[in-house]
């Protein structure tokens, strides 16, 4: 078993985590409805009995920032609010699972706003690293605590899915809960899995290296100016070096499926911070005592009333910069949030993340700030052609060469997305019609829209449109570039943030091709 900390006796992980799992579907439902009918001590004790689970969740996502509380909180709070409109009770595990990821990436989103990354001693003392909580609260040993080392190692993207798949290795999700919460397919999720799995190898590959860097002198002269930090930067210089040293390569020769080591770990148990929560004991007098407490973990982060446009410091220069950079003029033409409304019950279609984690938020009617970033394209205007104000009637067919481009660019589009753990976005004809209009105007002008143009009311026209958003967004560029140059030049640049924003659901995709001119835009929008 070489380093592997001792199995659990009696039955396997998968059959431990199958039973557990039949054997709550049925108390949780029961439960559950109790709770919906507005059992005051149900409530309490679906609060009790789903706090470790939350918290385990929101801990590792998070790595034991100081956050984690507010978070579990905000989490079990929206559950309690939003128990009415729960349409199927057996499908609370997963749903409540779902919220948690959502508060998970809006907290990430938000702390991308702020002038320090979440990992900094500016927001706070930390609760302490999880994977340390994880160690000592559970005992691991050897190959299980060299997977909870590991953790550290990952991006914050790949470690909200570990948290989620750690709890399924564990018997405490299922496959299914861990699709909802990530707002895949099945399929999807499993191809998110794998890549993490790999990724989360690699890192064990980097502390099994490290653990005995003594005996490896390439390493320790590598590693003489490392502060002990883990990050990407030396996770890819450390590999590298195990990569191609025999030494540091054949001690980690012995490394165990991760699968077989999370069987039956169970759960980090939840601090008493959160024992003495205001929901813990009070089930639906906490709500009444809070009203919209739930709300108030990022309450000092908004900036401005829904539907007004907010603009960060310093997001106007950085713009510009990227305007000139641009070959194909890129426009991030505005992002709104609708005005609050009661919570959505229902289990989000997606997750909801913003890059690099996502952060967001289907199921959050919180008015955040957005940010909305105008660029003036500096590029020489393209040279004037004969068709270059043409457009075609509504009802001309689309011939399938572009059809063919606008879907190639939604496919890098969703591709995008996936690398921040969002859902692919769907392809919604009120929208399509929005953007190929828009398409179609920005290729008549020749030109993405010039500041005090079209740029502040694509809510409008999506409203016109019939769709009934409560996020809304527009990427447009317009030059001679093709599908895969766009989508690249978007991912470079200040467009990204739009693009892997998980509030949004469904899109349109408009193109206009003049001669050798193309006009893209995107209209992304979300109504959860």
């Amino acid at each position: 078993m070489g380093r592997a900390g001792s199995p659990h006796r009696g039955t396997t992980g998968a059959e431990t985590g199958g039973k557990l799992m039949r054997e709550q579907s049925t108390d949780e439902t029961a439960l559950v409805a109790a709770a919906r009918r507005g059992d005051p001590a149900a409530r309490d004790r679906l609060v009790s009995a789903y706090l470790p689970l939350v918290y385990n969740v929101v801990g590792r996502a998070l790595n034991g920032h100081a956050d984690v509380d507010d978070v579990v909180q905000d989490t079990l709070l929206r559950a309690l609010s939003g128990l009415d409109g729960l349409r199927d009770p057996a499908r609370f595990r997963a749903w409540l699972v779902a919220i948690a990821m959502n508060q998970v990436r809006r907290r990430w989103s938000v702390a991308q706003r702020r002038p320090l990354p979440l990992d900094t001693a500016a927001d706070g003392p930390a609760q302490g690293d999880f994977a340390e909580l994880a160690i000592l609260r559970l005992g691991l040993s050897g190959q299980r605590r060299e997977v909870a080392e590991a953790t550290r190692w990952l991006d914050p993207a790949d470690r909200q899915v570990l948290s989620l798949w750690w709890l399924e290795a564990a018997g405490e999700l299922t496959r299914g809960d861990v699709a909802t919460a990530l707002g895949l397919s099945r399929a999807h999720t499993g191809v998110r899995v794998q890549r993490v799995k790999g990724q989360l190898d690699v890192c064990r590959q980097v502390v099994r290296a490290l653990g005995a860097r003594d005996e490896c002198a390439a390493l320790g002269a590598l590693t003489e100016e490392w502060d002990g930090t883990p990050g990407p930067l030396w996770r890819k210089r450390i590999a590298r070096h195990v990569r191609g040293c025999g030494r540091c390569g054949r001690s980690a020769a012995d490394l165990l499926p991760v699968d077989g080591l999370l069987a039956g770990t169970g759960l980090v148990a939840v601090p008493l911070s959160l024992h003495s929560a205001p929901f813990a004991g009070h089930g639906t007098a906490a709500l009444a005592a809070h009203g919209g407490a739930a709300h108030g973990a990022v309450a000092v982060h908004r900036v401005l009333d829904a539907g007004r446009r907010v603009f960060r410091p310093g997001t106007a220069a950085k713009a510009t910069a990227a305007g000139a950079a641009v070959a194909a003029a890129a426009l991030l033409i505005a992002v709104y949030r609708a005005p609050e409304k009661a919570p959505d019950a229902a289990p989000p279609a997606r997750p909801t993340v913003s890059a690099p984690l996502a952060s967001q938020p289907p199921a959050f009617p919180t008015a955040t700030a957005t940010v909305s970033a105008e660029v003036t394209p500096t590029t020489a205007a393209p040279s004037p052609t004969p068709t270059r104000t043409h457009t075609r009637a509504p009802s001309a067919a689309v011939p399938a060469t572009e059809a063919a481009s606008r879907l190639d660019l939604l496919d890098r589009t969703n591709a995008l997305r996936a690398q921040s753990g969002c859902a692919p976005l769907r392809t919604d004809p009120r929208l399509t019609r929005v953007a190929q209009n828009d398409a179609r105007a920005v290729a008549a002008r020749g030109a993405v829209d010039p500041p005090g143009g079209r740029t502040g009311d694509v809510g409008e026209r999506v409203t016109a449109a019939g769709y009934s958003w409560t996020s809304v967004g527009e990427a447009a560029a317009y030059g001679d570039k093709d599908a895969a140059a766009v989508a690249r030049e978007w991912a470079e640049d200040h467009m990204r943030q739009l693009l892997v924003d998980c509030r949004y659901t469904d899109v349109g995709v408009g193109l206009v091709v003049s001669g050798d001119r193309r006009a893209w835009t995107e209209v992304l929008a979300g109504s959860g």
